[in-house]
C-alpha cells in the first residue's frame, strides 16, 4: 500500500494558524498519512535579517504541530547549511520513500514567484503540486509561464491527485478556510508591541515571549 506524504516547505517565521488549519484540511481532502512540516534553513528568497535563527524556527515548528495526529516535524533543510531548493528537497525525500507519493503543499500566493525557482518545471515530475488558496489570491486568473505549464496536469479534484491512474503526477487547487494571517502580520505587530494571540498556538507565543523574538514586546 503507497503511502501519501504532505510535504509542507517554509520559512515558519513564525508558525501560525494560517498554516496549521489549511495543512489539516489539506490531509484530510487528500486522504495523507502524514503532513511533514519542513522549516527552511538557508533561504534564496529572504535575507538572514528577516528571519530567525534556524533553531527559534524548528522549536516554534514543533510546538505549533505538538498533539496534532499526522503532523511531524522534518529537520531535512534546516539542518543543511547550504542555500536550499525546493526541487532539490523534494527529490531528497521521494528517494527517502521510494514507496510512497508526495504531495507539494504550497501557498497560492508563490504561484507568482515560482518562475525564479531553480528548475521549477522539473517539481511536478517528483510530486503532485497542490497550492492551498489563500484570500486575495486568485490562481486561476494567474496568466503566467508557470500556469500554462502545470495547466497541463491539472485535474479538477484532490481525489484525482493518483500517479498510478493519471500516468504522471499532477496540479490541483485546493481551496482552504479563509484565514488571512501572514508571519509578517505577526512579526510587525509584536515589534509594536502588540499582542499575536490567537493568531499562532500559545506554546508558540510563549517561546517567542521567552526568547524575545521579533522586536519590542513584554
Amino acid at each position: 500500500m503507497k503511502t501519501r506524504l504532505g510535504i509542507f516547505g517554509g520559512a515558519f517565521n513564525p508558525p501560525h494558524f494560517g498554516h496549521l488549519r489549511p495543512a489539516l484540511e489539506a490531509m484530510q481532502q487528500l486522504a495523507l498519512e502524514a503532513v511533514f512540516f519542513l522549516p527552511s534553513g538557508s533561504h534564496p528568497f529572504k535575507g538572514a535579517d528577516q528571519l530567525a535563527a534556524v533553531p527559534h524556527r524548528v522549536a516554534m515548528t514543533r510546538l505549533a504541530i505538538q498533539g496534532q495526529s499526522g503532523f511531524e516535524l522534518c529537520e531535512l533543510d534546516a539542518n543543511r547549511t547550504e542555500t536550499t531548493y525546493t526541487v532539490d528537497t523534494l527529490q531528497l525525500l521521494a528517494d527517502r520513500f521510494p514507496l510512497g507519493e508526495l504531495i507539494f503543499l504550497m501557498g497560492s500566493d508563490l504561484l507568482a514567484e515560482m518562475h525564479l525557482w531553480k528548475r521549477w518545471q522539473d517539481i511536478i515530475e517528483i510530486a503532485h503540486i497542490c497550492p492551498l488558496l489563500r484570500p486575495g489570491h486568485a490562481a486561476t486568473a494567474l496568466d503566467t509561464p508557470v500556469m500554462a505549464h502545470l495547466n497541463r496536469f491539472r485535474v479538477a479534484h484532490p481525489t484525482e491527485l493518483d500517479r498510478q491512474r493519471l500516468g504522471h503526477f499532477g496540479f490541483c487547487l485546493l481551496p482552504v478556510t479563509a484565514m488571512g494571517i501572514r508571519s509578517t502580520q505577526i512579526r510587525q505587530l509584536l515589534q509594536r508591541g502588540e499582542t499575536i494571540r490567537y493568531l499562532t498556538p500559545d506554546a508558540v507565543v510563549d517561546y517567542i515571549q521567552h526568547h524575545t523574538l521579533y522586536g519590542n514586546h513584554d
